[in-house]
């Protein structure tokens, strides 16, 4: 069961880190829109942290915890990074009165589902882990 765990983790890391990669231009306008200095750095580590983690969960052999758990936090990582590009694009929402709103809320459903997806792959390598006792 706990490589059943793993390997879907493993694909929804795989489907989310390119699919996030290639719509990253969801990103980009909701970016050229924005007034604050830090949310291109932010958006930029947010898809180069879901590519380490595919990077990483091609990593895992059979009995790697230590692989397992590296991966799942990655994972969190990602989902923390997309969770600050998030409240930047709200805190732009409530702040600029000159906001193509539509964009930007495009950019936060996006993320938000990105973010849900790296939770759930990192829950995943976790539940593999505890399955395996």
């Amino acid at each position: 069961m706990n490589k059943q765990l793993t390997g879907i983790g493993k694909a929804v890391i795989a489907v989310v880190s390119i699919a996030h990669l290639i719509f990253t231009n969801i990103h980009v306008k909701a970016l050229l829109l924005l007034e604050h200095e830090m949310c291109g750095f932010v958006m930029f580590l947010f898809v180069l942290m879901g590519l380490v983690a595919l990077f990483e969960s091609t990593r895992i052999k059979k009995d790697e915890k230590a692989e397992r758990i590296f991966t799942a936090l990655i994972c969190f990582a990602a989902a923390g990074l997309g969770l600050y590009l998030v409240t930047i694009y709200q805190n732009a929402i409530s702040l600029q009165r000159s906001l193509d709103v539509n964009v930007v809320r495009n950019a936060v459903v996006f993320s938000m589902g990105i973010i849900l997806a790296y939770v759930i792959s990192g829950v995943l390598m976790i539940a593999g882990l505890i399955k395996n006792r």
